[in-house]
């Protein structure tokens, strides 16, 4: 029963670090299928719930989305991720009231200092009707790009965490660093991250 229990983890963790990748990698559909196989063989794991509502979003499903991030939610109302991708998908789909209640909540929890300045910028813009669908879609682009950044700095952070802190050292929980869920729009660090984009080295 024990090596029965570790091979499914372990298969479902080899599935659900499919899906992450192809997240990244803006295989979104991709990572949908991923996200849900690895439901199938563990239906408790709430990072591959959170990641197939972001993944349906990317794809273009908000309604999908909040299905999905709705149950992840209930069971994780603290998650950066859920409230974020919530928010974008309300948003998304004009429901001012609901993703305003979904940002405020997001700005509450510890994040990258630029995400939490792109939000409350949304917030602000929120406060003030009408939203035309110009000012909406540009909203939902800049808070996409705001948490691309942070999820880059975060990571590039951990890697230089490795290079000190090498396996079995480091891992999470990280002392100084905490884990805020998949993906990883907490920052422990302020100040510059240097970061490749588009061919070019660039502070984030």
């Amino acid at each position: 029963m024990v090596l029965a229990a570790i091979a499914l983890l372990t298969g479902c963790a080899s599935t659900y670090s499919k899906g992450e990748s192809a997240f990244r990698e803006g295989r979104f559909a991709e990572a949908e299928g991923y996200f849900m196989k690895a439901l199938i063989e563990h239906p408790d794991r709430l990072d591959a719930l959170v990641g197939l509502g972001m993944a349906q979003y990317k794809r273009g499903e908000p309604d999908l989305a909040i299905e999905t991030l709705q149950k992840a939610l209930a069971a994780r109302p603290n998650d950066p991720s859920v409230r974020l991708y919530l928010g974008l998908s309300y948003l998304r789909k004009n429901d001012v009231a609901r993703a305003s209640e979904q940002l405020t909540a997001l700005r509450a929890l510890p994040m990258d200092p630029r995400l939490a300045q792109q939000v409350d910028h949304t917030l602000e813009v929120l406060r003030k009707p009408p939203l035309t669908e110009q000012v909406r879609d540009l909203l939902v682009s800049s808070l996409d790009t705001a948490a691309e950044l942070a999820r880059e700095a975060h990571e590039a952070r951990l890697q230089a965490q490795r290079a000190f802190y090498p396996p079995p050292y480091f891992g999470y929980p990280y002392p100084g660093y905490p884990y805020y869920g998949f993906p990883y729009f907490g920052s422990g660090y302020p100040g510059c991250v240097p970061v490749w984009r588009a061919g070019q080295l660039i502070c984030i």
